[in-house]
């Protein structure tokens, strides 16, 4: 009797189990393995500040999906805390090891699907491994700073980073009622946004007791001779803390890949076509370790997003079980809170337009997110379009209300390729308790078109 063909995902969370998922969906009859490093599966990354600062109390109840589920409900073969060392390309073999026993062995495959996400950056700094200092990735590593901010108790916390993670956690960090400053390396805080919405954002931190300072570099972590946190250097300053958490974003896992000597593209994530296959057919690559396509110029983008990882994992997923599907590729769209602030970005900035080839001009307004007296809150809005056909190619937003709605509509009218006039007369829902008579989005289109 001949074998059943055999699937091997490395990797789960978002983009690895969409594939697992999605390919036993497709093919009941397949042999798939879900070999994963960390002791969780599939969890809800993106919840962690609300795990913090014990809104979610426990963490199992970020578990999307257990081991023990995925091999009861949906027939996988699942390998937690096993690591992937090597693939051989030549023999479809993909060697392992068992974490806990130190045992090394080989898996054949016929396809593989490579799905080993993204890793934090951290400076090389002297002192970066020393106790009191972490990173937010992975379920445990929430779990390390939940347990320190708790037993520890610091009295002064540094965030290396003005970025999304930086943004997100601040509200879960303040919730300790310890002093919380920011270190950005850009006075604009976020480099894709423009200085309306990132002001908005800075006012948002200082009015929540936030200290933001800006520097060039950072010299180095001042340790204890316990090798405990004390304090952090900069050029001209030195910060008292005892605790400090890096979140300078983060860079595409590709050491298993390399192995392989697979072709690495863009921000050094996997180079793969628009079915997702790498440089060898056999093998497969998708979310956070490999590059989508932007959708707007159809050019190769990073964007390390569960969003994204989740798509390219289904996709990769029905490809490797046997289907033709491509990657629709990106907006880049992305949407956070800061405290009470809500802030969206999707499409291209005014820079990246131009990098893409366009001649992009920009509005910027200010306008009620609904009528007043119901509530309504300022919203800054900034529009971004091609100067030469009007064309929508990106926006901006911040406001306590009304961002996620705006930001789908831009989405599709991205997508849809409508201009300013288009957008400017697209029949809104209107009631005066939830929107305004005219959306600040026909507002800004108005605006954009008498320049």
């Amino acid at each position: 009797m001949d074998r059943p063909e055999r699937l091997i995902i490395v990797g789960g969370n978002a983009a690895g189990m969409a594939a697992a998922l999605r390919a036993r969906r497709r093919r009941p009859d397949l042999d798939i393995t879900v070999v994963e490093s960390g002791p969780y599966l599939a969890c809800a990354n993106c919840s962690i500040p609300a795990y913090l600062d014990g809104r979610l109390e426990s963490i199992e109840s970020l578990q999307n999906l257990t081991p023990e589920q995925a091999t009861q409900e949906h027939r996988l073969n699942v390998l937690i805390r096993h690591l992937a060392l090597e693939i051989d390309p030549r023999r479809h073999a993909l060697k392992v090891r068992n974490l806990d026993t130190d045992q090394e062995f080989s898996l054949p495959y016929h396809r593989l699907i490579l799905a080993t996400g993204a890793r934090p950056i951290i400076p090389p700094i002297p002192n970066v491994r020393a106790r009191g200092i972490f990173t937010l990735r992975h379920l445990q590593d929430a779990q390390a700073l939940r347990h320190y901010l708790e037993t520890r108790q610091p009295r002064h916390f540094v965030v290396v980073g003005t970025g999304t993670i930086a943004q997100v956690c601040a509200a879960s960090l303040r919730s300790y009622g310890m002093e919380v400053m920011f270190i950005g390396q850009d006075q604009a805080l976020m480099a894709d946004l423009e200085k309306p919405i990132n002001e908005r954002i800075y006012e948002t931190l200082l009015a929540n007791r936030i200290t933001v300072y800006f520097a060039d570099n950072i010299i180095s972590v001042k340790v204890s001779i316990e090798n405990e946190v004390q304090g952090l250097e900069l050029p001209g300053r030195q910060l008292i803390c005892d605790g400090i958490l890096f979140a300078l974003g983060v860079q595409p896992n590709t050491s298993l890949a390399q192995t392989a000597d697979l072709d690495l593209g863009i921000s050094g994530a996997i180079r793969v076509d628009r079915h997702l296959v790498t440089s060898r057919q056999a093998i497969y690559a998708c979310g956070d370790c490999a590059h989508t396509t932007l959708r707007i110029n159809h050019k190769p983008f990073y964007w390390p997003l569960a969003a994204t990882a989740n798509r390219q994992g289904r996709q990769a997923g029905e490809n490797a079980s046997g289907g033709q599907g491509e990657d629709a590729g990106t907006l880049a769209a992305r949407i956070w809170r800061c405290f009470d602030l809500q802030i969206g970005r999707i499409g291209l900035s005014p820079f990246q337009a131009i990098e893409a080839g366009f001649k992009p001009k920009m509005i910027s307004i200010k306008a009620p997110s609904r009528a007043k007296f119901y509530g309504g809150e300022q919203l800054d809005l900034i529009l971004i379009y091609d100067q030469q056909d009007g064309r929508i190619l990106g926006a901006q937003m911040a406001s306590l209300e009304g961002i996620l709605a705006r930001m789908n509509a831009v989405a599709a009218a991205i997508i849809g390729r409508l201009t300013l006039k288009d957008l400017e007369d697209l029949d809104f829902a209107y009631t005066p308790e939830l929107s305004a008579l005219r959306d600040p989005l026909q507002i800004a289109a108005r605006q954009g078109r008498k320049h």
